[in-house]
């Protein structure tokens, strides 16, 4: 064989390999999604990229469940809290273009926010870092506030004389109540509404075409997917949400390859600065030099030793999750109309599979109302004030604490009256009385906790 024969056969075997191996990641791909979002019920559009090119987008599940219609690749998803990146974006250009500065206090564009112990910066708002509490905290019997119309002084009005949790710049508390004030500031900088200034500086020059802050009459159309969530084991429509009350923190409607279009421009910086960009995808710090593991706008995590920048977002009805490994310029993105989807274990696992080094995920866990009905309740730590409690929603089993909305944890039962979360390493074990009823539980994590039931 001569040496262009061997060559033409190595070339050919390259390729078939590599075909092979792209078809078979497809395949694993799509038998987990298929039973991921198995069902006449909401589902999910999945696209992922690699190298510039999308190897995959499909759609799964129900847009309508009632008029049973399909979900379509084009389909426009309320994101939830994947706005912040956008609204951190706008700050930054400001701050670039030399108009706001990040060690501002937020009293300098809200005069209406009260100066608080210590001063609350751009920076801290950013970050997460501000010490602010969460105030996107709404009961069942306050859905009806979702649907009523709110000005940006109004929705901070819920929040702005709440003294601080901590001296800002001391540690890291995700916090929606943030990014309000950030909407604020943009709108008295630039004289333009969020809605406006997002459109003209970021989603036109980009070709964003599907993308708004929350949607238009342009978007109003066959492309928009009905939102789902579970309450009580039932699955129901999402309640009626108008755009002004997610705001700044979560407002933002969008398409997965208008979202992969944004990842281009985060990766390329055709459009964007360094500047910017740097400042989106940095790692934050304390004040002491601790990590925070966020951005402004982006978690910065790690995936099988490769660092990943991301965020996810939940809104009554809808979930969704961005990846982007930069290392292997992988982007993965989720977007599912039912509320509390576990859409970044889904991304981490799809990212996995096309990394070779397939994760190990459960089978989806179809969860029974009534099956979890006797661990629900407030529990109070025993020799302290401290109450924890535990519920469901959406399907979701749930460990959060009342003083601090959000700042809890996803419950998985591996047993009967043995839980665990993964996300914070904790192993739970309740206890019973004579009669069978819950009565507390010991928490192993980091050392023994003990709890009662109090209600």
């Amino acid at each position: 064989m001569n040496l262009k024969l061997i060559l033409v056969f190595f070339l050919a075997n390259t390729l078939s390999v590599a075909l092979y191996t792209q078809t078979t990641q497809n395949q694993i791909i799509e038998n987990f999604l298929e039973k991921e979002y198995a069902g006449n019920s909401p589902g999910a559009v999945i696209l992922i990229a690699k190298n510039n090119q999308i190897i995959f987008k499909r759609a799964f599940g129900l847009s309508d469940i009632k008029k049973r219609k399909t979900i379509k690749t084009d389909m426009i998803f309320q994101i939830g809290s994947m706005t912040k990146q956008f609204t951190s974006t706008a700050v930054l250009q400001l701050v670039e273009q030399g108009k706001v500065s990040l060690d501002d206090p937020i009293q300098k564009y809200v005069e209406y926010f009260p100066n608080k112990e210590y001063p609350v910066t751009i920076d801290h708002l950013l970050s997460q870092t501000s010490g602010i509490p969460e105030f996107f905290d709404i009961d069942e019997e306050e859905m009806h506030l979702l649907s009523q119309e709110h000005t940006p002084e109004q929705l901070i009005s819920y929040y702005k004389n709440e003294p601080l949790a901590f001296e800002p710049g001391s540690k890291f508390q995700y916090s929606n109540s943030n990014y309000p004030l950030l909407g604020v500031v943009i709108e008295q900088v630039s004289g333009m509404s969020l809605k406006e200034y997002l459109r003209v500086n970021l989603f036109e020059p980009l070709n964003m075409s599907s993308t708004g802050l929350w949607y238009t009459d342009e978007t109003k159309s066959k492309r928009i997917a009905n939102g789902y969530r579970s309450y009580q084991g039932e699955l129901i429509p999402s309640p009626k949400i108008v755009g002004s009350v997610p705001y700044a923190a979560g407002a933002i409607v969008s398409t997965a390859d208008d979202l992969f279009l944004w990842n281009r421009e985060l990766k390329n910086r055709t459009f964007l600065s360094d500047f910017v960009v740097q400042s989106l995808i940095s790692e934050k710090h304390t004040n002491s030099g601790n990590g925070t593991g966020y951005g402004y706008g982006f978690f910065i995590k790690d995936l099988l030793g490769h660092k990943t920048i991301q965020h996810g977002g939940n809104l009554y009805g809808f979930t969704s999750s961005g990846l982007y490994l930069p290392t292997e310029d992988l982007f993965v993105c989720i977007l599912s109309n039912k509320s509390l989807e576990r859409t970044e274990e889904v991304a981490n696992f799809l990212a996995s599979v096309v990394l070779g080094t397939p994760l190990e995920i459960e089978d989806r866990n179809q969860l029974e109302y009534s099956k979890y009905a006797a661990y629900f309740g407030t529990y109070q730590l025993i020799g302290d004030s401290r109450l924890i409690e535990i519920f469901m929603v959406d399907d979701v089993l749930l460990l959060d604490f009342p003083e601090a909305r959000g700042t809890g944890t996803r419950l998985t039962l591996i047993e009967k009256d043995k839980m665990e979360s993964k996300a914070v390493n904790a192993l739970i074990h309740f206890t019973r009385n004579e009669e069978g009823s819950i009565t507390g539980f010991t928490a192993n994590q980091n050392g023994i906790t003990e709890w009662k039931k109090i209600k």
